[in-house]
């Protein structure tokens, strides 16, 4: 019941957040017209992660998660309130702008690993994948409705007024966190990793990446990131690839957003529904289809957005069951206190390389055109999944977390 209060608030939270996002992305799209300053503003918002991931998780697992929590959105609405003061005083700039985007990255960086790891804490392990599938599903609602609250609300009011929703949604998330208690990790939890002693950040982030290499999570991890470096750029442009290859205006891509976020519910739901034990094969199978997606939107005439919303439909229903089925393998299968350091290794990997590659797809944008960035990454796509299929053995994967859970269940 607690888990479902805080839940709550950060989903509430999370609404004020994407609207503020859709508006300050389409602002730097109409403003700007570069799709190098947009790639710009996505490095502000992901470098962080590279930065502060690999602490924080350490963090997550020295302090109280709570309390980082607490702490991290309460800042990020202080970020806001600033933004609000900027376009007031008519001193915006992309500038400003793009610092203020980095600093709630870090806070977002400094919160994520804690937040993951907050879930098997207060959530029966039995329990934990149909939690993280209802969680996606909820989130992928939000993310449905923002883009086009977002683009209604830019039509009837000025991007300030959008920004007072953020600032009261943030303070609405930390009041469900102050009422709430959360249980510390328990003892038997903390027992399991006795052979993982508590001596500096450094050797804390060590130990954990040894248990990832050792018990063979880091195939999952480093193919998550190579899919991450060709997905993810494609979505950062998005609003450039609308606006300025088809011509398109705020609702429009509100409504390809809307879409893509519409599959990713159907995903989740399909995966809370199932409640099947994640499998690598499946993760690889799902991100195969996403980039038969993603290709279509790279082969879609200019104007013809019947094709982009299918390429988005297609795309968000595959991407909608991978972050679930991958964070679900990593919570089921490492100890509690291990967790915080897991996810931060994770997210630091994943994302390492992705400020740099958003950065060089705008900056080939602008030399090439975008609409040869968006065919020529998902055929780049099709054959990192070969190589997944083929050269990484990913069946072998499988069995041995099968053998692990086995373990683990005979010793209880």
């Amino acid at each position: 019941m607690g888990y479902l209060v805080i839940w709550s608030g950060q989903l509430i939270s999370l609404f004020g957040s994407g609207l503020v996002q859709f508006a300050i992305i389409w602002w730097l799209t109409t403003t700007t017209g570069s799709s190098f300053i947009l790639a710009l503003a996505s490095f502000a918002g992901l470098i962080p992660l590279v930065i502060f991931t690999p602490i924080s998780g350490v963090l997550a697992d020295r302090w109280k998660r709570k309390h980082l929590i607490l702490s991290t959105d309460f800042l990020q609405a202080l970020l806001s309130f600033g933004l609000i003061f900027l376009f007031y005083l008519k001193l915006e700039s992309f500038i400003l702008i793009i610092v203020i985007l980095f600093l709630r990255g870090m806070f977002q960086a400094i919160q994520l690993p804690a937040s993951i790891a907050l879930v098997p804490q207060m959530v029966p392990k039995n329990k934990i994948s149909r939690v993280n599938g209802l969680n996606s599903i909820l989130n992928n609602i939000i993310y449905m409705v923002t883009p086009v609250a977002g683009a209604i609300f830019l039509e009837i009011a000025s991007i300030e007024y959008i920004l007072w929703i953020d600032v009261f949604t943030f303070l609405i998330a930390v009041g469900t966190l102050v009422v709430v208690f959360v249980p510390s990790v328990s003892k038997q939890e903390k027992n399991s990793v006795q052979n993982y002693p508590k001596t500096s950040f450094k050797s804390e982030f060590i130990e954990g990446l040894t248990y990832l290499r050792v018990n063979g999570f880091m195939t999952l991890i480093l193919g998550g990131m190579f899919a991450n470096i060709l997905i993810n750029p494609l979505f950062s442009l998005l609003p450039y690839f609308i606006k300025h290859i088809h011509e398109g205006g705020a609702l429009d891509l509100a409504l390809i957003l809307g879409v893509f976020q519409m599959g990713s519910l159907v995903g989740a739901l399909f995966v809370m529904v199932k409640n099947f034990q994640p499998q690598f094969k499946n993760i690889v199978s799902a991100v195969f289809v996403s980039f038969i997606g993603l290709f279509l939107l790279g082969i879609s005439p200019p104007g013809f957005f019947s094709i982009i919303v299918l390429g988005s439909l297609i795309a968000g229903l595959a991407l909608g069951t991978v972050d679930i089925m991958i964070i679900s393998i990593l919570q089921i299968n490492i100890p509690g206190e291990l967790q915080g350091r897991v996810f931060s290794i994770l997210f630091m990997l994943v994302k390492s390389i992705l400020p740099i590659a958003v950065l060089i797809t705008g900056g080939l944008g602008e030399v090439f055109g975008l609409s040869v960035i968006y065919i020529i990454n998902p055929l780049l796509g099709f054959g990192l999944v070969i190589y997944l299929i083929f050269g990484s053995r990913i069946s072998k994967f499988d069995q041995n977390m099968v053998q692990r859970r086995m373990m683990i269940s005979t010793s209880n």
